[in-house]
């Protein structure tokens, strides 16, 4: 099963965050740290690690080499894990050796970071992990210019990528339909303006069904579909058009999971992956 429905994020580069990595550094140190500065001179060294507290998936050690060279600290980066791996309370990630100052200042913005892009991936690990059969998709629901990030951390995690952005891939709903006079002509105007794309047409009753499979899109997304019809919605997709991938969104509960997973190659989409996330609870510790 591929993990997307486009190129998925399987990486990020320096320009995926290089910018936030900079506004970061400008909110949190307009004028230094008044609390460090006074306390410790820059000949003060010291050795910290990055130590996870509870069980989880790593991920956003990419934005550390960034954060060094931006802020010019004079701080070494001790790798031990990569992104993806497996944390448990008391895993090591890796160390900090160097000025005590540049440390102490750059620990709140490096643990958002990477707390934040970690937290996203346990999120898409758990789900991913409990339900094998199903493409569990990510939204576009994400913090402004966290995007690709977010999408990369739910690939870590073992979830699947939608559509990166609306240039990738078109996405029909209610509004375009209504305003384009039927499914059929909108499906047909996007696909002849936009040779080569794929299409997702999304739909909200069984009455929409028969027209939608007309259309032949790449995708159908069946949105708060009740389970009956969401069976049967299914069945004859897959009996008419079984090229047309399928995908279930809305009211996703964990029962709702469960009743999907009895089908196969179904993909769901979750904002939940994205905008309801915990930090996990990683922390600096300095010797």
């Amino acid at each position: 099963m591929i993990r997307g429905y486009t190129t998925p994020v399987t990486e990020i580069s320096e320009k995926d965050f290089e910018a936030l990595v900079t506004l970061a550094l400008e909110e949190d140190l307009p004028t230094g740290d008044i609390t460090t500065d006074s306390l410790f001179n820059s000949s003060e060294t010291c050795k910290a690690e990055l130590l996870a507290k509870e069980e989880g998936v790593l991920c956003g050690l990419a934005v550390l080499p960034c954060l060094i060279r931006k802020t010019g600290a004079n701080v070494k980066w001790n790798q031990t894990l990569s992104d993806g791996a497996a944390l448990s309370k008391g895993t090591i990630i890796g160390t900090l050796e160097g000025s005590l100052v540049d440390v102490l200042k750059m620990e709140r913005i490096l643990l958002n970071f990477i707390q934040y892009l970690s937290g996203i991936a346990t999120n898409a690990s758990k789900v991913a992990k409990e339900f094998p059969n199903l493409l569990i998709l990510d939204t576009r629901k994400t913090l402004p210019g966290y995007r690709k990030l977010a999408k990369y951390a739910v690939y870590t995690g073992g979830g699947a990528n939608h559509r990166l952005n609306l240039s990738e891939m078109a996405m029909l709903k209610d509004n375009h339909v209504a305003k384009a006079g039927s499914i059929q002509s909108a499906v047909q105007i996007v696909r002849n303006a936009n040779p080569g794309k794929k299409i997702e047409l999304e739909i909200d009753g069984l009455s929409q069904l028969s027209e939608a499979i007309a259309s032949n899109p790449d995708i159908i997304l069946l949105d708060n579909f009740s389970d009956s019809d969401t069976e049967k919605a299914i069945e004859l997709i897959k009996e008419q058009s079984p090229k047309i991938r399928i995908e279930c969104s809305g009211g996703i509960t964990p029962g709702k999971l469960k009743f999907l997973s009895k089908f196969q190659d179904i993909g769901v989409s979750m904002g939940y992956l994205t905008h309801t996330v915990k930090f996990l609870d990683i922390s600096l510790d300095i010797k």
